[in-house]
């Protein structure tokens, strides 16, 4: 059981969502915190409610000089990392056809290269140090959702490459966490008054469970123990998913009416 006492300790999305939530969770625990976060505001804000942390850094990671930054800041204020929680990520909600694939790369940059890279980078930098990189994938890895398209492309590609590492025995060091829909303003940004998936889960309680994995050295954190059981049971219900997709399916074409009927007015 590893502690987070005094240790030097990286989240990237930190400003909102379950990255705020794992700072407030942390500051008791530690003041070596970089806080990473694309927005001045919720930089500020955090520099307020946490005005001794020792690092904020203003980044945007669907960029590829975004972990530059990162990389930078610690080699010139820290000797290694003990934690790095790869929070920051996108969604976009809209018909397969409709998705943003202009703008597919951005959204691959900050869902997968962005952690992958930065991970491997501190590991290789600091190979000494017992560092653990814990990376917030998504429950959409394993349950496509209607909506989610380019979004389930991102975590399916991030949950494969922790497999592959895994599976080289090579990835200790790298933990995955599958929480599903969560009470944040995540979701809400990836399109007006989208309905959210069912069950929702609040951030407080999901980054305690987080932690608590992250403590026992877990490769995969399931916040949701229901939605680990459903995966279970499917193996051998089969309709288990074919029902909760069928749902996730009437919630997006009643948006998507809804989507059509406003353009009309």
């Amino acid at each position: 059981m590893r502690s987070f006492d005094n240790k030097r300790i990286i989240v990237t999305g930190a400003g909102s969502g379950i990255g705020l939530e794992f700072i407030r969770q942390l500051y008791p625990l530690t003041e070596k915190i970089l806080a990473v976060d694309i927005s001045i505001q919720n930089l500020e804000n955090l520099k307020s409610e946490f005005p001794n942390l020792e690092g904020f850094l203003l980044s945007d990671l669907s960029e590829k000089e975004g972990n530059s930054l990162i990389l930078n800041w610690i080699e010139s204020s820290w000797d290694a990392v003990d934690y790095c929680f790869a929070n920051a990520g996108k969604a976009e909600y809209n018909a397969a056809n409709l998705q943003d694939w202009e703008n597919m790369d951005s959204l691959f940059q900050l869902n997968v290269f962005s952690p992958i890279q930065l991970g491997m980078t501190i590991r290789n930098r600091y190979p000494k140090t017992e560092f653990r990189h814990v990376i917030t994938c998504s429950a959409i890895a394993f349950w496509a959702i209607p909506g989610y398209s380019i979004y389930s492309a991102s975590k399916a590609a991030l949950m494969q490459w922790a497999r592959t590492i895994w599976a080289e025995k090579t990835g200790d060091w790298i933990t995955l966490v599958f929480p599903i829909a969560t009470n944040t303003n995540f979701f809400t940004s990836a399109g007006k008054e989208i309905p959210k998936a069912f069950p929702v889960q609040n951030p407080e309680f999901v980054v305690k469970k987080i932690i608590s994995g992250v403590k026992k050295g877990r490769k995969k954190i399931f916040p949701s123990l229901l939605f680990r059981v459903m995966l279970h049971l499917n193996n051998f219900l089969f309709i288990i998913r074919p029902i909760s997709q069928a749902i996730e399916s009437k919630k997006f074409r009643s948006w998507m009416n809804k989507k059509c009927q406003s353009k009309q007015f």
